[in-house]
């Protein structure tokens, strides 16, 4: 009987790979995974130099792993087996106390790289330079990781910054407020941004080192505009698990003109674009997602803010309009001219660097800017 049971094992398992295969040959390529959030794996040219090098069995490999119509089913399986026999870590990501909380691996040179691209800033500048780091969910929440879990000291790397940092640069302490407020909902659990709230948190912090006060959370008119979402963390780990995320605004547009140049050339932007709650990366509705360059223009009174960013200030610059006439948003991924030219040829006022810590320690744009 058991020699049975294994050869109609064998034969179902074969059957659902036979059947998988020809349908992921058949069925037209998908080109990007929604459930993933990335770019899949298309069928490879045959050519002799891939074939003879290797590189087609690779190239096939991975591009039969990524079109398989199972593959979603698959990986969401394979997570939900691994939770039940007590694994912690998904591709990168704990599971700790209902929520997903993203690893960060000790830092490389790009570390000091980037301290000395930020001193260089600042001495390149007639104007003040703040350098404000969010501190992850997973230094917030500590505390729930699992035991031995490997992640870098985020306290003891923003010590490091601001020791190393020149007397010009004032750096906002955003892990103060961020720790106080833990018990709220601050941080998504499915995605690596902080939430409308944590960001109000973020502003508030900045404000203050900047001599405004935010006005108290009881004076906003907070919208949840949904409660479907699933962010990055969802995507990477493959954890289906954990409870979607809701999105809120607590601040309208009104009379601010928001002027986008995603391709080379002004073009109207928006504060809030509500097309990507139709979609799976639901957090670009702030701002439209990543670009190049942002001018908010608000008709308050005030000075000229710019800030060095990523894409945890798309949620956060609302908070901030109120307090000045302009605010440009410079992504140094994508836009490439020095700082210091910019700021003169704008009349700046003020300069933020606003990054995650995750982000600041590995971005390879800050030395390219910072002349």
């Amino acid at each position: 009987m058991s020699k049975l049971n294994d050869k109609i094992n064998v034969i179902l398992f074969g059957g659902i790979m036979v059947f998988g295969l020809a349908s992921t040959l058949l069925i037209p390529d998908k080109e990007f995974s929604e459930i993933e959030n990335r770019t899949l794996a298309q069928k490879p040219a045959f050519t002799l130099e891939n074939f003879f090098s290797g590189n087609l069995d690779d190239e096939t490999e991975e591009y039969l792993s990524d079109q398989f119509i199972l593959r979603d089913s698959c990986v969401t399986l394979k997570s939900s087996t691994d939770a039940l026999i007590g694994k912690k870590e998904f591709n990168g990501c704990y599971l700790a106390d209902y929520r997903l909380l993203e690893r960060m691996d000790e830092p490389t040179e790009q570390f000091n790289t980037n301290i000395t691209a930020v001193n260089n800033a600042a001495n390149a500048l007639n104007i003040p330079l703040s350098l404000a780091l969010v501190p992850t969910a997973t230094d917030v929440y500590k505390d729930t990781l699992p035991t031995g879990a490997p992640t870098a000291n985020q306290q003891k790397l923003l010590s490091s910054i601001s020791q190393n940092l020149n007397n010009d640069v004032d750096m906002i302490n955003m892990s103060a407020i961020m720790y106080e407020h833990k018990d709220e909902y601050i941080y998504y659990r499915t995605d690596h941004h902080w939430t409308s709230l944590g960001a109000y948190y973020g502003a508030k912090a900045l404000l203050n080192s900047m001599g405004y006060e935010i006005a108290p959370l009881e004076n906003f008119n907070i919208q949840t505009v949904t409660e479907d979402f699933n962010g990055t963390l969802y995507s990477s780990s493959g954890v289906r698990s954990v409870t979607p995320d809701s999105i809120d605004i607590y601040v309208e547009q009104g009379n601010t003109e928001v002027e986008s140049w995603r391709n080379g050339s002004p073009e109207q932007g928006t504060l809030y674009d509500f097309s990507y709650l139709d979609k799976k990366d639901k957090y670009s509705m702030f701002l439209g997602g990543n670009q190049p360059l942002a001018i908010l223009r608000t008709g308050n009174e005030g000075g000229k803010l710019l800030l060095v960013r990523d894409s945890y200030a798309d949620s956060l610059v609302p908070f901030l309009m109120p307090y000045f006439s302009e605010i440009h948003l410079f992504d140094a991924r994508y836009f490439k001219q020095p700082l210091s030219s910019y700021v003169n040829s704008q009349n700046i006022d003020h300069v933020v660097m606003l990054f995650s810590l995750k982000n600041f320690l590995t971005d390879t744009n800050l030395t390219m800017i910072c002349k």
